[in-house]
């Protein structure tokens, strides 16, 4: 069965519907006139059951809930085969099913797991269902702790090539995390600084450190990014740019 909205069945069939629902009833009326006598019935359809568990992978097909049907309206059915969300599911009785995806789309279908569903059918119906597992080559899953952890744990972890959200907690400045990471993780495909937004991602600065000067400023700056201190020869180096900054800002 074609998915179609609202709008698309007040078209065809020149009817009044305003809700998901009340298009798929019709959709159906139209579905129970073609029964086969003596025959199993199965529909495939596309649509969001009401209280089907979804993930950020599934695009909203209307807004604010208006988009839910009653998995009621399947049960007739010797079974329904159906499509949108991502996570393997049954609901309001267990022929009533999505078969999910067969692959992870977004990083909150981490803990899904994937499959194909085998159904088989005799003369009365549903005979049997099973789940058969997939495997993917590289799986999609989010990891976090602080750098120098992370960095070590991925010398030995042997799922290093899985798609991965990496979650840092280190407080400090890093200079190119993603590239370290990616030394070890190679298929980081997303970043997050949780340690850095913590309390509201708001920077505390002390009235001393406001009151340093351009040099310790900038020497802070640099032992956070570097985890070693200035050698005198950088702070010199350092100094002179201050300097030349200044004469330039006079000069203007």
């Amino acid at each position: 069965m074609p998915y179609a909205d609202p709008a698309t069945v007040r078209h065809v069939f020149e009817c009044e519907v305003t809700s998901h629902e009340e298009a798929m009833v019709k959709l159906l009326e139209q579905v129970h006139i073609h029964d086969s006598q003596g025959l199993p019935k199965v529909v495939i359809s596309h649509c969001f059951l009401d209280g089907g568990s979804e993930s950020e992978s599934e695009r909203p097909l209307s807004i604010g809930g208006a988009d839910r049907i009653s998995p009621s309206l399947f049960t007739p059915f010797n079974y329904a085969a159906l499509g949108h969300l991502h996570g393997p599911q049954y609901k309001g009785a267990e022929h009533v099913r999505y078969s999910g995806s067969m692959l992870k789309y977004s990083f909150s279908e981490q803990h899904q797991h994937k499959s194909v569903t085998l159904v088989e059918l005799d003369p009365q119906g549903v005979a049997n269902i099973s789940l058969l597992p997939l495997e993917a080559y590289r799986d999609v899953r989010i990891i976090e702790g602080q750098l120098a952890e992370l960095l070590e744990q991925g010398k030995t972890d042997v799922n290093r090539e899985d798609y991965l959200m990496v979650r840092l907690l280190d407080k400090a400045a890093i200079l190119d995390a993603m590239g370290k990471l990616r030394s070890v993780y190679p298929n980081v495909l997303h970043l997050e600084r949780t340690g850095l937004m913590a309390d509201n991602g708001k920077v505390a600065l002390s009235r001393d450190h406001i009151k340093k000067g351009e040099l310790d400023m900038f020497s802070d700056f640099f032992s956070q990014v570097s985890g070693e201190p200035m050698t005198e020869a950088q702070q010199q180096a350092i100094t002179a740019v201050i300097d030349d900054l200044h004469q330039m800002e006079s000069a203007s």
